[in-house]
């Protein structure tokens, strides 16, 4: 089992104690960079990809990068737990550090999803904090609230180009003619670690795979459809916008259950 704790700049507290300065820059401006990483039996899944991501993001947004600290924080938090939960870890433009062991998120499956405008998520190099995981995660979340009033679990974000981008917090991949496709990271994508992990199994499976600029209607003319995050399974999606996508995902279940065994070797 997961024992809950957190550590905000060193000191050790419940989650329900912990908390920050309403002067924090964190609290104020949402001004800072965060990671969420998937712990199975007690081990974290790619760490160090997870800090690696964390000091793009930072330098990204013009902070510094991440305290070596952090990694005794994180230490800390996971020593003696056994169970899966989620590993939170932020950093603010004030210079405080949350760390903190949660259990996993009660979430079923994404089923239905509904595309949402994402007018900030523009292409890489041409806006600075470009696939950054910032703290700033209005926008996102107010896509998925938007998504919910018309009908869905969550929002698929479509770029102004109207392009296929991911979810406001997952990825999103599918299949057609036996081949991955996915949005490619140059259009200012979250490089997840989780999307990473899929596309790497699919690889050994010796599953050709694409990168690219789509539209919704490619995605609605594939055979399956999944997302994935840090602490999601593999799923398939049924519905997109309204119409019903195929209930059959060979595929998508046996990347599911490779990412599943992944997870809890490493």
């Amino acid at each position: 089992m997961i024992r809950p704790l957190a550590l905000v700049n060193g000191t050790r507290s419940s989650l329900e104690d912990a908390a920050l300065a309403i002067t924090d820059a964190g609290v104020q401006r949402g001004d800072g960079a965060f990671e969420t990483v998937g712990v199975w039996d007690g081990r974290p899944f790619r760490l160090d990809d997870h800090l690696a991501r964390l000091d793009r993001s930072l330098a990204a947004i013009a902070l510094p990068h991440a305290p070596d600290v952090v990694r005794a924080d994180i230490a800390e938090v996971l020593d003696g737990q056994t169970g899966d939960g989620a590993l939170r870890i932020f950093l603010t433009g004030t210079g405080s550090r949350i760390v903190s062991l949660q259990e996993p998120p009660a979430r079923t499956p994404l089923r239905r999803l509904v595309s949402q405008p994402a007018p900030w998520i523009r292409p890489l190099g041409t806006y600075g904090p470009a696939s950054a995981k910032t703290m700033s995660y209005g926008p996102n979340m107010a896509a998925g609230r938007s998504a919910q009033r018309a009908g869905g679990d969550d929002a698929l974000l479509v770029s102004l180009e109207l392009l296929v981008l991911e979810g406001p917090t997952f990825s999103v991949l599918w299949v057609h003619n036996g081949q991955i496709h996915a949005p490619d990271l140059d259009l200012g994508l979250v490089d997840s670690i989780s999307r990473r992990t899929v596309l790497e199994l699919a690889a050994e499976a010796g599953i050709a795979q694409h990168l690219g600029h789509y539209r919704l209607e490619d995605v609605l003319a594939a055979d399956e459809v999944m997302t994935c995050s840090a602490v999601r399974s593999l799923s398939a999606l049924e519905v997109l916008d309204g119409h019903p996508l195929p209930e059959a995902t060979p595929l998508t279940d046996d990347l599911a259950a490779a990412l599943v065994a992944r997870r809890r070797a490493s």
